[in-house]
């Protein structure tokens, strides 16, 4: 239920969004989005097409290191109307001067889940120290690219690199 409204309001944001973001002139609205939107940006893209009569083109990339990804994407000048990623990571593309500064319009708020294997004990994450032990006493850590940040990742390798876990 909870989901649902989060998945409706998020929905609304970027088709606001992407009315905001589109010039009055133009049939193409090029728009890079990372894994983490996609699904709700391809529920609203028709919607917003529809409406407003501008045709979307869409780049669904990761906000990973290769070379589809929006920062190599951005970083060699191609061509994106709006960007639709994760706000600390909106943050250094525009500190880098990949994205224009004072353009960044919310879209949703998103939580971060954590999983262990079947059977596994349920780690204590209360708090940061909680959470790092955690992570220091894990086997191996998995994590979903679009949601960490090169801070975060370095925080992540950092508090990992004295555990006999794997960073996969």
């Amino acid at each position: 239920m909870i989901r649902s409204a989060v998945r409706h309001v998020a929905a609304s944001c970027v088709l606001v969004a992407l009315a905001v973001a589109a010039p009055a002139a133009a049939d193409d609205v090029t728009v890079m989005t990372s894994g983490a939107f996609t699904a709700a940006y391809l529920e609203l893209a028709p919607r917003f097409e529809r409406a407003t009569g501008h045709t979307l083109v869409t780049a669904t990339t990761s906000m990973g290191v290769g070379e589809a990804s929006i920062p190599s994407r951005l970083q060699r000048r191609d061509a994106a109307d709006v960007v639709i990623i994760e706000d600390a990571a909106l943050q250094e593309l525009a500190a880098s001067g990949l994205i224009l500064a004072g353009t960044r319009v919310p879209l949703a708020r998103s939580g971060i889940g954590l999983a262990v294997r079947a059977g596994a004990p349920k780690p204590d994450i209360s708090s940061l120290d909680a959470l790092r032990s955690a992570l220091l006493q894990a086997r191996s850590v998995a994590y979903s690219a679009p949601m960490i940040t090169s801070s975060r990742r370095s925080r992540l390798r950092r508090w990992t690199s004295r555990a006999p876990a794997r960073v996969l």
